[in-house]
């Protein structure tokens, strides 16, 4: 088969082109997004009920909705949050499982438990999760002449629907300003005057804003609609609706109310650089390329800013993913390039050949070229993962041709010609090249095959990998070889006109390597005379460096430079937004006094936010434009921030799980929240404690003021409901059935008291309730109006309350917090029986991702086995190349030591990536050494002639692996922090496992044929 490629260089030359010319047919059409889009099996059931305290909600509505829904099959967990009118019940499902069907058997439990729920809370709302759903794009809109209400009236009518209609976006989302309303503020003391009730005001306004359909009339020639008109235009209008007749006189909106085109309560608000703004966020679609959306959305927006907004709105951009993509996508570019060229220069050093060279360096470009055909064909996308795979693979898609190269080149100094020396090298090492490549794809594959949610993002990596390996060991028996019969020429003829430096460096590292050679043959020769003496120095120090394994930190993954970060802000239970707009100011002005930041965005409250909570989202200045890395401005600010009155400060990052970024989280849980929050008080304290321990906070349990109206059935005749009621539509509000129309935007109409008529506890006690006779009474004199508390927010988990702790790690690793957190401190806290802790969010994710990576070590281990066993034919020589795997331990941890990097998901699968990687010397030793035996040599002599001729290509292939990994483990460009780890890992594992395999694997595979041969002699 080999002969055939060598001999029919036409043929061989169009076989690889087919898999290139689909690699570029493909590659324009890969989306290019930050992550993999990933299937979720997460399923959310939200509901909402205005003005429900967080505890009647529990009661009300999260109980129920979790007894009912807990029914389904595969649940993995169930998490509920809980807020004043808002209930979110989150069920995590096994992998694998259908998310969409699990939705329709979630819709179908819902609805078979709606009857059991409140009648007028809002339908409850079943979504799968999207991991998408994020905002890929925000927007700040601000001006120095117009209110914020103003604003988000014009980005309503001019902005937001035409963005909606852009190709790839989902939905665009406008805060930080109230909306347009119409506000009917009514005056309980004129409704008592005239014997009107709430009620009946509701109904009036409601009853007179319809139009309705009349039916046809018909003649013999005409059909014509008949319509009844009763839609209100202008504000005159809601004034004169008449609400009441009191003998004979008509009494008019206007009499007992205050109506007005204004604006709803003010529940949020933001700021941008210091000035009030308007914030936009925009979602894309699922499996929509990020970078095409926004770049669409930008243009729509630069249009619209040019043709329909007023010149003094300003736009900034807040966060806009796309540039980090495109930098993080250009840096991986950069390393794949930079790492095959440094990967090219070793060879050319070794063989001193450029033809030679050249011919071993295609397979980077044709593997990695070919690779987009298998990726667009499995749906993968350019994107953080699989680029990762491709620029790490660049350091060994070259191995298996500059192998075979290197051994043509050495059959052509023996006197062979090109054509010969190709066949018989490309024989010669055809069972080597594939198990290599089998090894390195029993390592890929189970990377890509992982479950959990990790196994969702390393299947990209994993299987790009995998492919790239594939087409490069195709690349190795094709063009390779025949490459080198028709292009390589022989030592003497290709050196000619080569430049007299060039030939000085070559000469001298080829000399310096022959030396190199010469003290490693004469030490083999010393250590096979003493094999069981080197191999047990070789083993105490592994078990040495096993001893450092516990000073290695260990977090879910490093915090990478994307140039974005946000403070988050949180003051106590009952602040209000002027007094949050007033305190944010000088972090503001603080933000933007670091040279490093572009623009700092301050928003608080929201539609599930209270207004004494918010945060200040940061965007900095290009890497190549500022001094220091985001991770020392956040610790600049946390030093900043450490003491600042009342309010909670905490600097993350925007990175991380779902529901906080922060790596520390804990969960206690139990029945008694006054008892869960003095434990989960008690835990955060401590924690507070422990060097390295910041932005620590004890999430839900501030409990809230609230003004507690409970009827005195002695004294009243009113049915609760009904007093109820009175009291939601004087304070909270209540929005008519229809809304006013203004051209194609629809306003709420919304009942309620005047502001100055709520302000205080009097104003409570002194509204007027109607009973049922017709006459008012005074609230407070049938009811008991007191101050109290209650929880601003409930959290459950596995149908059980829940507080949880976050914190994050400066100076530590996260994996070293918790282990004092879970080893030293809850201990110490000896909480009652019933009451308990679990690790949740990040901190969970950590332990599983761990155990997946262990899964898929022990996976590669077998597979391994299996295919060198196979490729062998023998159950004993695949260990002797195995020996090689845990000597790859010493140089990872080392080199994370020395690197500052921890163990983490990252360096984890750069250890599981060695396992493949460093058994290719073993491999290149153990088979020439079979091949020397077959030809008559003693197992001694086979091994010293296997050393020295295979000493070349492994330096080579070793050093060609570092070289072109050494970009990504130096963390250059955006985002390498993210990858670095790994390798650090890869270069340090391989340093010494080429080291200690050069001499250890020799020397056991002497000791089990020695050994063998004893016992067949016997």
């Amino acid at each position: 088969m080999i002969k055939t490629f060598i001999n029919r260089p036409v043929f061989t030359t169009m076989f690889i082109l087919v898999f290139v010319v689909f690699g570029l047919w493909s590659y324009p059409k890969l989306g290019v997004d930050l992550y993999p889009d990933v299937d979720l099996p997460l399923v959310a059931v939200t509901v909402t009920y205005e003005g429900t305290a967080p505890e009647e909600m529990e009661t009300l509505v999260t109980k129920p909705i979790e007894n009912r829904i807990s029914q389904v099959s595969g649940i993995k967990t169930i998490t509920s949050t809980i807020r004043e009118g808002y209930s979110q019940t989150v069920l995590e499902f096994e992998i694998g499982t259908d998310p969409r069907q699990m939705a329709s058997e979630v819709r179908e439990k819902v609805a078979g438990v709606r009857k059991r729920l409140p009648d007028d809370i809002d339908e409850p709302v079943v979504a799968r999760f999207d991991s998408a759903s994020s905002p890929v794009a925000t927007y700040s809109f601000s001006s120095d002449t117009r209110s914020t209400g103003e604003i988000r009236r014009l980005l309503n009518d001019s902005v937001v629907d035409r963005l909606q209609m852009v190709e790839g976006v989902a939905d665009v989302n406008v805060h930080g300003a109230s909306d347009r309303a119409v506000k009917v503020h009514v005056n309980s003391e004129k409704l008592k005057a005239y014997g009107i009730s709430f009620q009946t005001i509701l109904a009036k306004v409601n009853n007179a804003n319809l139009n309705t359909p009349g039916g046809k009339i018909r003649d013999d020639h005409n059909t014509i609609t008949v319509r009844t008109m009763g839609k209100l235009n202008t504000i005159d209008d809601f004034k004169n609706i008449v609400v009441a007749n009191i003998n004979g006189k008509p009494v008019y909106l206007t009499d007992v109310a205050d109506v007005e085109d204004a604006w709803e309560d003010e529940e949020t608000y933001s700021r941008t650089n210091g000035v009030p703004s308007v914030l936009m966020s925009v979602r894309k679609q699922s499996r929509t390329n990020t970078v095409n959306v926004i770049d669409s959305v930008n243009e729509e927006l630069s249009a619209i800013e040019k043709s329909d907004l007023p010149p003094d709105i300003k736009v900034n951009i807040i966060n806009d993913q796309s540039l980090f993509i495109r930098e993080n996508v250009g840096d991986v570019w950069n390393t794949i390039i930079f790492g095959g060229f440094l990967a090219l220069l070793i060879t050319y050093l070794f063989l001193g050949d450029l033809r030679a060279t050249i011919i071993g360096g295609l397979a980077i470009p044709v593997s990695v070229i070919s690779t987009f055909f298998l990726m667009r064909t499995l749906d993968f996308t350019m994107n953080n993962m699989s680029l990762m795979g491709l620029s790490l693979a660049v350091g060994f898609l070259i191995d298996d041709a500059i192998v075979l190269v290197e051994n043509i080149f050495r059959h052509m100094e023996l006197g062979k010609r090109p054509k010969i020396a190709s066949a018989d090298a490309t024989k010669e090492l055809m069972l080597a090249i594939l198990a290599t490549s089998m090894s390195l794809l029993a390592v890929f594959v189970p990377i890509g095959s992982m479950g959990e949610t990790i196994g969702q993002y390393f299947k990209q990596f994993g299987l790009t990998v995998a492919c790239a390996v594939v087409f490069s060991t195709i690349c190795a028996y094709t063009l390779t070889p025949m490459l080198s019969a028709y292009w390589l020429k022989l030592p003497d003829v290709s050196t000619k006109g080569r430049p007299r430096i060039v030939s000085m460096i070559l000469r001298k590292f080829n000399f310096g390597f022959e030396r190199i050679r010469l003290v490693y043959n004469r030490f083999m020769m010393y250590a096979v005379e003493r094999p069981w003496k080197i191999v047990l120095i070789a083993v105490a120090t592994l078990g040495f460096n096993l001893l450092l394994i516990p000073f290695v930190g260990t977090e879910l993954q490093p915090v990478y430079d994307s140039g974005e970060f946000r403070v988050n802000l949180k003051a106590p239970p009952g602040v209000g937004l002027l007094q949050m707009e007033e305190w944010s100011k000088p972090l503001e002005e603080t933000i933007l006094e670091e040279p490093e930041v572009r623009v700092s965005s301050m928003w608080l409250g929201g539609t599930r936010t209270p207004v004494n909570e918010g945060g200040i989202n940061i965007k900095l200045k290009p890497l190549d434009e500022r001094d220091r890395s985001m991770t020392e401005i956040m610790a600049d600010l946390r030093k900043k921030f450490s003491d600042i009155g009342t309010m909670q400060v905490g600097v993350v990052t925007n990175q991380g799980g779902r529901n906080d970024p922060r790596p520390v989280q804990i969960g206690l849980r139990g029945s008694d929240l006054k008892k869960l929050t003095g434990y989960a008080n008690d835990l955060a304290e401590r924690i507070r404690q422990v060097p390295g321990a910041t932005d620590v906070e004890v999430v839900g349990i501030s409990p809230e003021p609230e003004i507690v109206v409970r009827l005195n059935q002695l004294k009243a005749s009113h049915d609760n409901t009904e007093v109820g009621k009175v009291v939601q539509y004087a304070f909270q509000g209540k929005s008519t059935s229809h809304s006013y129309t203004i051209g194609n935007d629809d306003y709420d109409i919304i009942l309620q008291m005047g502001k100055d008529d709520r302000r205080t506890l009097s104003d409570v006690q002194n509204l007027r309730v109607s009973t049922t006779n017709g006459t008012f009474v005074r609230l407070g004199d049938i009811a008991d109006v007191t101050l109290s508390s209650g929880p601003t927010r409930i959290g459950r988990e596995g149908r059980q309350r829940q507080i949880a702790v976050y914190a994050n790690a400066a100076g530590i690793s996260s994996g070293e917090l918790l282990s004092e957190i879970q080893n030293k401190i809850i201990p110490d806290m000896n909480m009652e029986i019933g009451y308990n802790y679990k690790l949740i969010g990040d901190s969970d994710m950590m332990g599983r991702v761990f155990k997946e990576i262990a899964k898929a070590v022990i996976l590669a281990i077998i597979l391994i086995y299996m295919v060198l066993g196979a490729e062998f034919e023998s159950f004993r020589q695949p260990l002797v190349i195995m020996m090689s795997l845990p000597f790859a331990v010493i140089g990872a941890v080392l080199a994370l030591l020395l690197a500052n990097q921890t163990a983490n998901m990252m360096s984890l699968i750069g250890f599981t990536m060695l396992l493949g990687l460093v058994t290719k010397n073993a491999i290149l030793l153990v088979d020439y050494a079979n091949q020397a035996r077959d030809r008559g040599k003693d197992v001694k002599s086979a091994i010293l002639e296997a050393c020295s001729l295979r000493l070349r290509p492994i330096c080579m292939t070793t050093l060609s692996t570092i070289l072109g990994m050494l970009p990504v483990a130096l963390g250059l460009g955006a985002g390498a922090e993210l990858r670095q780890s790994m390798g650090v890992v890869l270069i340090g594992g391989l340093t010494t496992s080429t080291l200690l395999t050069l001499v250890v694997v020799p020397l056991i595979y002497l000791l089990t044929e020695r050994h063998t041969k004893r016992n067949l002699s016997d």
